[in-house]
């Protein structure tokens, strides 16, 4: 069941950046000038690093925490005389 969770997100995250990659697209094909385009989608390219970088290091640590506690719990299960 975990494997369908794991693909839900990465399906979403990859969503997300088309969307993100699709309005890059859309703001480089409008009539405004070249310097206003490149200052928007350096503007906007750093918002979303800020929004989705600590996002995917907590999903990270928190798969690793997982990992750990289901190690830690097998481990005590497979321990004799407790």
């Amino acid at each position: 069941m975990a494997a369908v969770g794991q693909r839900g997100t990465a399906l979403r995250l990859a969503l997300v950046v088309s969307i993100i990659v699709a309005g890059h697209v859309a703001l480089w094909m409008s009539g405004q000038s070249h310097d206003a385009k490149l200052l928007l989608t350096l503007i906007n390219a750093g918002v979303w690093s800020v929004i989705l970088l600590p996002a995917v290091g907590v999903m990270l640590w928190l798969r690793a925490q997982q990992r750990l506690n289901a190690m830690a719990a097998k481990d005590q299960d497979i321990s004799p005389g407790r």
